[in-house]
């Protein structure tokens, strides 16, 4: 506590704090066993950042991130695991007989004593911040000493009970399979990726995160890994461990700081194994309102308008992975309330929803969309959403039941807004029909935000202006790349969007069978903005580059400049 309140006293000094925020902090440490900065910056008295340095200076110990050195791996194989845990530290370079060391806490006479008895070396003492220490333990101790554990395999028989074991059916909790599996979800969940690849190859078994929409290698273990890794991953998700010839799918749910995360397993027989693919669902992506999606303000108004209408049916498009999914989910919350009965059938259920009816597709079972749907519209429903229209027999459906009082909710897999309309009509919807139901369709893409800490502007030509975004500087900003995005020059992504209210002038064009092209330049002349216009918006904001822009809008012409 002595040193809490010196740290205290020093931040006072130094005029961060005041001293009555110091007395709540000390009371709150006592309580909770924090450090006196972690509760400053819990309590909002102090940014993480400011803490990082303020203590550096404090201390008089240099500051490190170790997303920005090279780390020795001969340094990281000098201190246990048990070690590094305990103490919050991790040793990343060794140079003339003295250990660098990352600490969270380098006050710790203790741990530093620790290091210089079990090395024999003695210990310079770094700064670093304690998520960039856990992260750095997970990818350099625990995942490649459990992976080198692996890769001595030949204690083991040849048959899939025996890899069941080993992967953890039966074994202990230091089981090095488990502890690898363990670590890499944790640093999955930590990084905030949306996807893990476990791709076994003939001469290594790689893992792979999809972050903000890109695949990132994250480590290259030994091939002798991949079936005990897998055996693991199948038998946390229920399925058939002796089956290896057979797609499955399964899922579980695991606790992680605090938060419940579901994950969704599939395996694919490959000829160099069983490849398997984690995605992971966090709740709090359900709980999205339309307002956090990144939506222009007369997007957002326009959909609320049409969620006032008591019946009629409303389109999210766009590829797969464009967020469709999380813009439907949005979309009920907007409507749901007690007096309401909201039923989905989904392909599959991703996510459960609190206050709704989510009915799953399984086509083995003879439960398809349209089947479900029939039965569906037996169960007095209010709200329908259904995953994805494919086939004309759930068009014609969900049209009718947009017709018949019902609020219908789904997506399609088109370019544009304005596509839909045309590829329900090719999949055999009488456009009078189409013409009466349909209230609007929302085409979206999702882009990669750039790093606020790290972009820059940039110079472009004037093609943005013959875009008809209307700004007289071409003035756009470019990623960088930081520690803060590891590198990438972005974090998180937002969509894009193209908004195709409905209005007699384009139900006159449906009933008479027009293109696409001649719907979407009567919905531009009601003021619609293309993906590619909302797109060069956001560029020029700095909220994305020009370079994203353009992949995402790949396929699409750009429609101003036609």
């Amino acid at each position: 506590m002595e040193k809490s309140w010196g740290f205290g006293q020093y931040l006072i000094e130094q005029g961060y704090i005041e001293a009555r925020d110091l007395e709540k902090g000390l009371a709150s440490s006592r309580e909770s066993g924090e450090r006196i900065g972690e509760v400053l910056v819990r309590l909002g008295f102090l940014s993480k950042n400011t803490l990082f340095e303020v203590l550096s200076a404090f201390l008089q110990v240099p500051r490190i991130i170790l997303t920005e050195v090279r780390i020795d791996a001969e340094a990281c194989q000098l201190v246990s695991e048990d070690i590094a845990q305990r103490n919050l530290l991790f040793p990343f370079q060794l140079q003339d007989g003295m250990l660098r060391v990352a600490m969270a806490d380098p006050s710790s006479v203790r741990a530093l004593e620790d290091v210089r008895l079990f090395t024999g070396l003695n210990v310079e003492p770094y700064l670093a911040q304690e998520s960039e220490i856990r992260s750095a333990i997970r990818q350099h101790l625990v995942m490649q000493q459990s992976a080198a554990r692996l890769a001595d395999m030949s204690h083991l028989t040849e048959t899939p009970e025996a890899f069941a074991v080993e992967a953890g059916a039966t074994a202990g909790e230091d089981a090095p399979t488990i502890r690898l599996v363990d670590s890499i979800l944790e640093e999955a969940v930590r990084l905030g990726a949306s996807d893990i690849h476990w791709e076994p190859q003939e001469k290594e078994f790689k893992i792979r995160f999809r972050m903000d929409g890109e695949l990132a290698l994250i480590a290259s273990l030994p091939p002798q890994a991949a079936r005990s890794v897998v055996s693991r991953l199948k038998t946390m998700a229920k399925m058939d461990v002796a089956e290896r010839r057979l797609p499955q799918d399964g899922r579980f749910t695991i606790d992680l700081s605090e938060r419940r995360i579901d994950l969704r397993v599939s395996t694919l027989p490959t000829v160099a194994g069983e490849k398997t693919v984690i995605r992971i669902l966090d709740p709090e992506t359900a709980e999205r309102s339309l307002s956090t999606l990144g939506m222009r303000l007369d997007v957002e108004e326009g959909l609320r308008h049409l969620l006032q209408e008591p019946h009629g049916l409303l389109l999210v498009t766009g590829p797969t992975g464009s967020g469709k999914t999380t813009t439907l989910y949005a979309l009920l919350r907007e409507v749901q309330r007690e007096a309401l009965n909201i039923v989905s059938i989904e392909d599959p259920v991703e996510y459960r929803l609190r206050g709704v009816v989510q009915v799953q597709v399984n086509v083995r079972t003879g439960l398809t969309f349209a089947h479900g749907l029939r039965a569906i519209l037996r169960q007095d429903p209010d709200v329908i959403l259904i995953g994805e229209i494919r086939d004309e027999e759930t068009a014609r459906i969900a049209t009718t039941a947009a017709l018949t009082g019902h609020l219908v909710f789904s997506t399609l897999h088109t370019n544009t807004a304005a596509e839909a309309i045309t590829r329900l009509i090719d999949m055999g919807i009488e456009p009078y029909l189409l013409a009466d139901a349909l209230n609007g369709v929302l085409s979206q893409r999702l882009v990669r935000v750039l790093c606020p800490y790290c972009k820059r502007p940039v110079q472009r030509g004037a093609k943005p202006q013959e875009a008809g975004v209307g700004s007289a500087e071409p003035l756009f900003y470019e990623a960088s790349g930081c520690p803060h995005c590891r590198g990438t020059g972005y974090i998180g992504r937002v969509g894009v969007h193209e908004f195709l209210p409905y209005h007699e002038n384009i139900r006159r064009l449906v009933l008479n069978r027009q293109s696409s092209k001649s719907i979407e330049n009567e919905a531009r002349k009601a003021g619609m903005l293309t993906l590619w216009a909302d797109g060069m918006m956001k560029a020029q904001r700095g909220l994305t580059s020009l370079e994203e822009v353009l992949h995402v809008a790949s396929g699409i012409e750009n429609q101003e400049g036609r």
